[in-house]
């Protein structure tokens, strides 16, 4: 095994390690991410045959069938909520569920422009999915009505909960590469992606005081 691997394997360790102490500490998790962390958001309304994930082995080593998750079983979000003693967390799109210990947000294909960003530079077909992290966060924010009913009751929530904002840009790049733009071009694109992050970050804040 590669030693960046290794490496990058040792930190998700050393950063889960602590997770069992803050077990009782954490209420809620709400998570925002891409393929990543998609928990089926992408398939809420039935999987397409023509998805590769609609198929085995897509979640055959832990739920036995296929759940929209790009995995043959959970994903890292999946072992922080079972580790931390809460439950899996509902794709936000999911008809019926409850949200009070938590939602999953993310959506394969998301990315961190919105597609506006896209559209402006003539990449429109690259781009498959809209839910870019702001409009994940839209989804936050018309969500939180029907988990706390009070700005206190939000705070009160907000502050026991874990926030996760998971791998972001890795779709922005391969739209740009998708619409053969020359690497060169790519490169500008950097400043625009962590920009968009920063300041998604901002906003989430801003919702969970």
């Amino acid at each position: 095994m590669r030693r960046e691997y290794l490496i990058g394997f040792a930190l998700i360790v050393a950063g889960l390690w602590p997770l069992h102490a803050a077990a009782q500490k954490y209420a809620a998790i709400f998570n925002f991410g891409d393929s990543l962390a998609d928990a089926g958001n992408l398939v809420v309304d039935g999987i397409p045959e023509y998805l590769a994930t609609a198929r085995l082995p897509y979640g055959m080593t832990y739920f036995g069938y296929p759940t929209g998750r790009v995995s043959d079983g959970r994903l890292v979000v999946d072992f922080i909520a079972q580790e931390l003693g809460l439950p899996l967390l509902p794709p936000s799109k999911a008809h019926n569920a409850s949200f009070h210990r938590g939602a999953n947000f993310a959506i394969t294909g998301g990315t961190s422009l919105d597609t506006s960003f896209f559209e402006a530079r003539g990449m429109r077909h690259t781009v498959w999915n809209s839910g870019s992290l702001h409009t994940q966060l839209k989804w936050f924010e018309d969500m939180k009505p029907s988990i706390c009913n009070s700005p206190k009751e939000c705070r009160d929530l907000f502050r026991r909960s874990l926030f996760i904002v998971g791998e972001f840009g890795g779709n922005d790049y391969a739209a740009a590469l998708g619409a053969f733009l020359p690497v060169q071009k790519v490169h500008t694109f950097v400043p625009h992606i962590v920009d968009s992050i920063g300041k998604g970050i901002e906003v989430l804040v801003s919702l969970s005081p």
